[in-house]
């Protein structure tokens, strides 16, 4: 299932009369509370996916050649999915958003890296 994360700002503000004078603080900046809400999307439930939470790639079981792939950046960061041949890149992908790549048609198994944080890698394996 993709999912979209929307943030709902709640910001409370309160305004303080005071007189001016030199011995008077600034007053404190108003406070803002985000609170993520999951919305779920139309979206293949049984499709593979990989998921980038916590700067790290989930493990994706083998595929048939040409499957979409849905992937989902849950880090507030942005990322690449980026197959070290250039057979799939989903480009910078955004905190909080979901694209879809496709598999490539011929068996094997492709390793790919975030070129943003090239610490982080993963692979997909094409059964064919």
């Amino acid at each position: 299932m993709k999912l979209r994360i929307t943030f709902v700002a709640f910001v409370a503000a309160a305004l303080v009369a005071a007189g001016c004078s030199s011995n008077t603080e600034p007053a404190a900046a108003p406070v803002t509370e985000i609170t993520p809400e999951i919305v779920a999307t139309e979206a293949p439930a049984d499709g593979p996916t990989i998921q980038i939470e916590g700067f790290a790639f989930s493990t994706l079981d083998p595929v048939a050649p040409g499957t979409e792939i849905t992937v989902n950046n849950r880090d507030g960061a942005p990322h690449t999915l980026t197959a070290d041949d250039g057979s799939f890149n989903t480009g910078s992908l955004d905190g909080s958003s979901t694209i879809t790549i496709t598999a490539p048609d011929v068996p094997g198994t492709y390793t790919f890296v975030c070129n943003i944080h090239p610490s982080m890698t993963g692979s997909v394996t094409v059964d064919g």
